[in-house]
């Protein structure tokens, strides 16, 4: 059982141009993906969603201890959102991060979600959203992460990321190309689902996973 996976994020308007908000990363060494949505002044999101972003690195490492490993690397990405808060100038300033994230491990697939963020799963042609009773909180640093192991399965595609990315045209245009090519390529469906997005200025990150 093989892994093929896509991510991939749009920028959002802002004024007379563009500024990247979202981000959808893979470990380039293990099977773990993430989108971050950063919850802060526009400024500040990229050091934000990097921020995140580097702790749950370091804290996963290759994500072998599972779902355990993952709720304690989201943990640690909301301590350091308190570190950074606590060294701006203004540190009233509401700095958090809403995120979904998943190891996989052997043949399962250890998921995290917040606010804000949407998971699916497609078995056997049927999609089904997962974790969809997130409490609704703003962010990683209120806590409100819902967490779920789910077994994988070939044919499985998995599509996450953040709530602006499954509007109607996105996921209009995803179920298109599924219509016409049943198994397309993790990439082709991440552009899909991405491109209306992109024309509008609408800003999200998407990880698109299937078990091959």
């Amino acid at each position: 059982m093989g892994l093929e996976v896509a991510v991939g994020s749009s920028p959002s308007a802002v004024r007379a141009g563009s500024l990247a908000k979202d981000v959808a990363w893979a470990s380039p060494r293990h099977p773990v993906f993430c989108v971050i949505s950063p919850v802060a002044p526009a400024r500040l999101w990229s050091q934000v969603a990097e921020t995140v972003r580097v702790t749950l690195e370091s804290s996963l490492g290759d994500g072998q201890k599972g779902l355990g490993a993952l709720e304690r690397a989201v943990g640690a990405g909301a301590q350091s959102l308190a570190r950074l808060r606590s060294v701006l100038i203004e540190p009233h300033l509401n700095l958090d991060a809403q995120l979904a994230a998943m190891v996989i491990v052997g043949d399962q697939a250890h998921i995290a979600v917040s606010a804000g963020m949407r998971v699916y799963r497609a078995r056997n042609g049927e999609p089904q959203r997962l974790l969809n009773h997130a409490n609704r909180t703003p962010g990683i640093t209120h806590g409100g992460m819902l967490v779920t192991t789910e077994r994988l399965t070939r044919g499985d595609l998995f599509v996450f990321g953040s709530r602006d990315g499954f509007g109607m045209r996105s996921i209009g245009a995803m179920a298109a190309v599924l219509a016409q090519r049943p198994d397309a390529a993790a990439r082709d469906l991440c552009d899909a689902v991405l491109k209306p997005c992109r024309s509008s200025g609408v800003s999200t990150g998407m990880v698109v996973l299937r078990v091959r």
